[in-house]
């Protein structure tokens, strides 16, 4: 906001909805034109007054994918256009664009942990926040049972930290699976790292994803992908390519994805190449830049972005 008063900036684009709020703050004659990147929930359901007002006075509104623009839209049809741009991992794969940082992967590896982590092992990784149940943690928790008729070694393996973990961690105790559900909590970036390279599938059958980046992390480290029908998957997974989209009320199919690729090594390694190629190809950085500079031509009349893009 001091930039802007002080007439340092001629635009401004904002992470999230809530960060260009300060835009009320601002008095009239300095006002610069200002975009807000949409993601998911935060912007699809209920808005107060002052938020709605916000985004329908921006210059530019930019959602994550296309699921998101029509659920934005959906809820908040006099809102305005709202361009469309797919994130990206970072050029060395580590984090997502929105992260300050980096490099290599922070930490030691939790050998203890890595040792629990099975051949047949199917990875999710995401917030268990009793606020955001959508993922699919508790489909795949019931679902487990009929995986492990077919395939008696699989493991569910479930990474994150959230309100919600201890109610998934009850889940787990009262499917009597055991070992079959290994529940890490949060763990650091190389932990996570050499999880992802001990895994054999990852899958994630939400049902509320903007667009989820960590398909693309999963892809980048040659894993094949479930996702589900519900949201923008569809957008990152192409199905039977990188990997298998499924509803996620019906357990039985889910399953059925699931064994069915634990039992079928090459097909789900040819998905694991398939992704990594389809990351280099449709979701790299690179695209990335591209398709951020032209959704921000309203804004960018020099073409230069880095000097004038601000979180808020």
């Amino acid at each position: 906001v001091g930039d802007q008063t002080r007439g340092k900036v001629d635009w401004i684009m904002f992470n999230h909805v809530g960060l260009a709020r300060v835009q009320k703050l601002v008095p009239r004659q300095h006002l610069r034109p200002y975009g807000i990147f949409l993601h998911s929930v935060e912007v699809w359901n209920s808005l107060s007054a002052e938020r709605k007002q916000v985004l329908k006075n921006a210059a530019v509104r930019i959602a994550n994918s296309n699921y998101t623009a029509r659920r934005v839209l959906g809820a908040h049809p006099d809102i305005g256009p709202i361009d469309v741009c797919h994130l990206a991992l970072l050029p060395n794969g580590a984090v997502n664009w929105m992260a300050s940082a980096g490099g290599p992967a922070q930490g030691k590896v939790d050998t203890e942990l890595l040792k629990q982590v099975q051949q047949h092992s199917v990875l999710i990784v995401g917030r268990m926040e009793i606020q955001e149940r959508h993922k699919g943690h508790r489909q795949l928790i019931e679902a487990w049972p009929f995986v492990k008729a077919r395939v008696p070694d699989a493991q569910l393996v479930i990474v994150g930290r959230g309100d919600d973990l201890e109610g998934i961690k009850a889940r787990a105790r009262e499917s009597g699976l055991g070992s079959s559900i290994l529940i890490t909590g949060h763990v650091n970036d190389a932990t996570l790292e050499a999880i992802y390279q001990r895994t054999a599938l990852f899958a994630m059958p939400s049902r509320g994803e903007g667009f989820g980046l960590v398909y693309l992390e999963a892809m980048q480290h040659g894993l094949a992908c479930i996702g589900s029908i519900h949201d923008a998957a569809t957008e990152v997974i192409e199905p039977g390519v990188t990997g298998l989209l499924v509803d996620q009320d019906d357990l039985t199919g889910l399953a059925d994805a699931i064994s069915g690729l634990l039992l079928n090594p090459s097909r789900r390694e040819e998905m694991g190449r398939a992704g990594l190629k389809r990351v280099q190809k449709v979701f790299s950085f690179e695209q990335f830049h591209d398709r951020i500079l032209s959704a921000l031509k309203p804004l960018v009349k020099d073409g230069s972005v880095c000097a004038q893009e601000t979180n808020g």
